[in-house]
């Protein structure tokens, strides 16, 4: 069974969004591993703990856009 343009569309919407959201856990797992190995180094050291960096901001919906925009030109060259 084929989808119609608006089942393409919304596919491509879900899987933009869910690319971006994989991105963005992951980047926060390293930033959260980091600063844990960086918290018990200096626990050894008997040194000052490091500050949390933070983490990257959560994909936005015009991001989310953007990526599925990106992703559809390349089923639908037009």
């Amino acid at each position: 069974m084929s989808l119609n343009p608006y089942e393409v569309r919304l596919e491509v919407l879900k899987m933009a969004a869910g690319m971006l959201n994989d991105e963005y856990y992951g980047k926060r797992q390293v930033i959260d591993e980091n600063f844990h190995t960086q918290v018990a180094t200096s626990r050894e050291n008997n040194t000052t703990p490091p500050s949390h960096p933070g983490f990257p901001d959560f994909p936005t919906e015009e991001k989310i856009l953007e990526k599925a925009n990106k992703l559809y030109k390349f089923i639908d060259p037009k």
